[in-house]
């Protein structure tokens, strides 16, 4: 029995939570103990419940801080993982990965790495801070076994940085909603286009570039649907017509991709976003900024049209032209031909097999 923890700040519904979810639930509980390990308070409490349940232990910190982390002051942790006697140590993020860097046992060290951290920190943190973030954590990734991209783009940018690093891409499983919406609550004509965008209102997220570009392009056919709240929600509200509607966060956001047809981003960086592989199990069709994590999805597609990129990086022209590119192959966009490509190509089950051969590729090497 291999004994696995995974290694996260906390468990909640976004991204990284929601990968580690999915590997562990498809994991071979007859090959595998896995326990998780959550740093810092942010735990959602139904979804700790539902892992007890399904026989995974969970461990909490309770004395950890971000700063005393950062500080070298993570104690709880260091004796938590050398008293448990864990294989394998799966973290997720740069807390988690600098702690689990610091483990002086024979427990070998997996990180997957969800984002550019060279775009993603310096939007979060400023260049002064995002420079000492990213040393502290390529520091720390040099100390790991095994590092993995959650797609080909990240992996393209960190190989330049580490040595042995190799990619899988984030799969899901097929997204079903929990209950039902109508366009004519919503007050959109059943025959209309609908675009629908799903994340944080924010400067990554570039919702206010998607939402002036949209009012100042879209066809009298078609709508935009924003899901989420954030601190850029008030500057989207005075940018909005009638075919644009902001709904604020939503639990359920199946139930508003299955009115859509399209799914629209206009984010300044993502590792392999999770909203996308949703909407592709949902049937939509794909616009989205061509940042290289969006273009390597729509490129995947081959000889299945998938939708379109456009620039981020002009007026809004390229958003334009490809708006244009779409109406013109939107007959193309084939709903169940989408959702086949999302579960043979990026489902949960494909993710956790390639990780499992990961598992087992170095601990037979660490014999």
């Amino acid at each position: 029995m291999i004994k696995i923890a995974f290694v996260t700040n906390y468990i909640t519904n976004n991204g990284p939570s929601n990968v580690i979810l999915d590997i562990i639930r498809n994991l071979d509980k007859e090959q595998y103990s896995v326990s998780l390990i959550t740093l810092f308070k942010g735990n959602d409490e139904r979804i700790v419940a539902d892992l007890r349940n399904n026989g995974v232990q969970i461990f909490t910190c309770k004395t950890l801080s971000r700063v005393k982390c950062l500080l070298g002051q993570d104690r709880e942790f260091q004796e938590l993982v050398k008293r448990e006697g864990f294989d394998i140590i799966h973290s997720h993020g740069i807390i988690p990965d600098i702690l689990s860097s610091r483990v002086k046992t024979s427990v070998r060290k997996v990180t997957t790495l969800h984002n550019n951290m060279f775009e993603d920190y310096v939007q979060t943190y400023g260049k002064v801070k995002a420079k000492i973030f990213i040393k502290m954590h390529i520091d720390a990734l040099k100390k790991m076994d095994c590092r993995v991209g959650c797609s080909k783009s990240v992996y393209q940018v960190m190989r330049k940085y580490l040595k042995n690093v190799i990619f899988i891409r984030n799969g899901i499983k097929p997204k079903i909603a929990k209950h039902t919406v109508t366009r004519k609550e919503l007050d959109i004509p059943e025959d209309a286009v609908v675009f629908v965008f799903s994340g944080g209102l924010s400067f990554r997220k570039n919702v206010q570039f998607l939402t002036q570009n949209f009012v100042q392009y879209h066809n009298k056919d078609e709508y935009l649907l924003l899901l989420g709240d954030g601190p850029e929600r008030e500057a989207c509200e005075q940018m909005v017509d009638d075919h644009v509607k902001l709904l604020g966060f939503q639990d359920d956001p199946a139930a508003y991709y299955n009115i859509s047809n399209i799914y629209a981003s206009a984010s300044r960086s993502e590792g392999f976003s999770i909203s996308v592989l949703e909407a592709l199990s949902c049937g939509l069709g794909l616009f989205l900024s061509d940042i290289p994590s969006h273009r390597e999805v729509v490129g995947m597609g081959e000889d299945l049209y998938l939708g379109e990129n456009f620039s981020i990086q002009n007026d809004g022209r390229s958003f334009n032209t490809a708006m244009g590119e779409l109406r013109k192959n939107f007959n193309r966009v084939d709903k169940e031909a989408i959702k086949d490509f999302q579960l043979k190509k990026l489902s949960d089950k494909a993710m956790t097999a390639k990780y499992d051969k990961e598992y087992n590729k170095f601990l037979k090497a660490g014999d």
